[in-house]
């Protein structure tokens, strides 16, 4: 990607939340409370994948930086922990493990190779060390890691490659696809939807959307339960609706605390 273009989305999607980054940085939050190690783990992924999200509006994700800029990485987090943290509604959502839909992908790929390619060679030996300068170059500079090494079909194999920090993989996957014997890569993404968080921008807010898909009985639609939050460039957090079919018993939600009924 081209120097201008990535600074364009780069200083664009930083202004649309330059609010928030100032917010963040300036400001003391009464509700900055400490959440469950699990979640904020959780939040921090979900976050850097609608990062990436609203830059991929902007071009194709394989055109795009490899890296996710930080900053709005740590305001798309500040966002999540600020609604959960000031709204009882959203507390509850969590017990639902509502969390972005794993696309795009950002922390792991496969990348799968002809089995008979030299650097394959120590693979077979269960030895983790490549040969291959390139692939070792990537491994290297990404700070990725070989998380395990399978067949894939006769003639081709698969390393599953995982990365210590949040990526975008579709671009990254590109610079792997000059490394002596492979031949493609997969990103692993279901084709079943499922769960997801969305944001856009609307006026002097975000507008979140936590979807819980809802399993149809005996072969019948998906459907979405949803709750849209508006999170204010002056920090006010509401609960705008709650729209979709009734949550099933199953599904460890404590819908009793809903301000709405079903």
């Amino acid at each position: 990607m081209d120097k201008f273009r990535y600074f364009f989305h780069f200083s664009f999607i930083t202004l649309l939340l330059f609010p928030v980054i100032m917010q963040n940085t300036f400001m003391v939050n009464d509700n900055d409370k400490e959440i469950p190690k699990n979640l904020e783990r959780k939040f921090k992924r979900d976050a850097a994948r609608l990062a990436l999200r609203m830059q991929a509006s902007f071009d194709q994700l394989n055109t795009l930086d490899v890296s996710i800029p930080e900053i709005d990485i740590d305001s798309m987090y500040h966002l999540l922990k600020t609604i959960y943290t000031t709204n009882e509604t959203a507390k509850t959502i969590a017990k639902c493990k509502i969390h972005t839909f794993p696309n795009p992908a950002i922390d792991h790929f496969k990348l799968i190779f002809k089995n008979d390619v030299d650097w394959a060679s120590s693979l077979h030996e269960d030895i983790s060390d490549i040969s291959d300068e390139l692939l070792s170059e990537l491994l290297d500079d990404y700070d990725l890691f070989i998380d395990r090494h399978e067949k894939w079909t006769t003639d081709e194999d698969v390393l599953i490659i995982r990365s210590l920090r949040p990526l975008n993989m579709a671009a990254l996957a590109q610079k792997f696809l000059e490394v002596d014997g492979v031949e493609s890569v997969d990103f692993g993404i279901p084709e079943i939807k499922g769960n997801d968080i969305t944001v856009e921008r609307e006026g002097n807010a975000w507008i979140f959307s936590y979807i819980l898909a809802v399993s149809g009985a005996f072969g019948q639609e998906t459907t979405n339960h949803i709750w849209t939050f508006r999170a204010s460039d002056n920090g006010n957090i509401n609960l705008l609706e709650e729209t979709g079919p009734p949550i099933p018993e199953w599904l460890k939600c404590d819908s009793s605390t809903f301000p709405f009924r079903f």
